[in-house]
């Protein structure tokens, strides 16, 4: 009984995953679009382009919010004996420099170069993609 059931499972999938609508049907994905799905926005010139996941296209350091330092506390630590203060450190993610790590500054996003497509050849995750390999 459970071969006879396994079997005819097995004739079902196999008649599901021969029907010609399938090769119809959308892509799930599209393999030449950005594989982070960056966000849009307009450029100065009213195109659409792929923004920066990271700074979300201000091309400012998102860790240190532009300004190149960041601020860190022994206020949350409990213990006797210490100095309970605030302290600037230069940002480790941009180097100080307040601009964006990911993007470099250019806004756009670094796998698509703000395209949000990716062409055959472009290397990936390298920074802005404006040369081919």
């Amino acid at each position: 009984m459970k071969k006879n059931v396994f079997m005819i499972a097995i004739f079902g999938l196999l008649f599901i995953a021969c029907d010609p609508k399938i090769d119809e049907r959308a892509a799930r994905f599209d393999p030449e679009s950005c594989p982070v799905k960056c966000p849009v926005k307009k450029s100065e010139t009213g195109e659409i382009v792929g923004v920066c996941r990271t700074c979300s296209g201000d091309g400012k350091c998102s860790f240190c919010n532009g300004t190149g330092t960041r601020v860190s506390s022994t206020k949350n630590f409990t213990g006797s004996g210490l100095n309970l203060v605030d302290y600037e450190t230069p940002c480790s993610f941009c180097n100080a420099t307040g601009i964006c790590s990911h993007c470099k500054g250019a806004k756009l996003c670094n796998i698509c170069g703000g395209t949000r497509r990716v062409e055959p050849g472009w290397k990936i995750l390298s920074g802005v993609n404006d040369t081919k390999n």
